[in-house]
């Protein structure tokens, strides 16, 4: 008799609930098509950002370089960190864009609008650096290559002497030997000049 009260209880309160039980079920399935349809897109998306690189490579090699640039600038402003970066190098490689200042913005758009891991990032703010070395930017090169210096990135040493061959090629002799004598005291390695080539 117990039992049949209490299935008797359960049974009103579910038909006296009916429309928020149906409520919450249409909440969870439009929750999970969202969830596929915005994987589906991202997916779809992700594709045809490889199909445009891939077609920009393409028209580099048949010496369509305007029409390669124009693919690749757009891939950068993506905000999609493997292919926007690889963009990036990609343009600088083959000299698509000869407006320095149109490719240090492009740097700081992968740079500051993508979600990179930490050793990536320090990566792009090292080839930053060897960029900008040309023009003699001090402050801002030691902007991106402290905080790698200053840790235990994998990118420390290269940092240490590319900043060893910036004072170097300026003729800060004194600045240069610290950073060469750094870098030797972390690994004992020739201290040679770095190439500041971007590979």
């Amino acid at each position: 008799m117990e039992t049949e009260n209490s299935q008797n209880t359960l049974l009103n309160f579910l038909k006296s609930n009916i429309k928020i039980f149906l409520y919450i079920f249409g909440i969870l399935i439009l929750i999970i098509a969202g969830i596929i349809w915005l994987s589906s897109s991202n997916k779809i998306k992700e594709t045809k950002i490889s199909d445009s690189f891939i077609n920009a490579q393409i028209l580099i090699e048949k010496g369509k370089k305007n029409e390669a640039e124009k693919i690749l600038s757009n891939i950068v402003l993506e905000k999609n960190s493997p292919y926007s970066s690889l963009s990036l190098f990609l343009i600088i490689e083959n000299k698509l864009i000869d407006n320095k200042e149109i490719i240090i913005n492009y740097f700081d758009e992968v740079i500051n609008n993508n979600s990179f891991k930490e050793e990536d990032l320090n990566l792009l703010r090292l080839k930053k650096a060897i960029y900008i070395s040309d023009i003699s930017m001090e402050q801002e090169i030691l902007g991106l290559i402290n905080p790698i210096i200053n840790s235990n990135s994998v990118w420390k040493n290269h940092a240490l002497r590319f900043l060893g061959d910036f004072y170097n090629s300026n003729g800060q002799q004194q600045k240069a030997k610290q950073y060469y004598s750094t870098l030797s005291e972390n690994q004992e390695i020739p201290t040679s000049g770095f190439s500041g080539k971007i590979d």
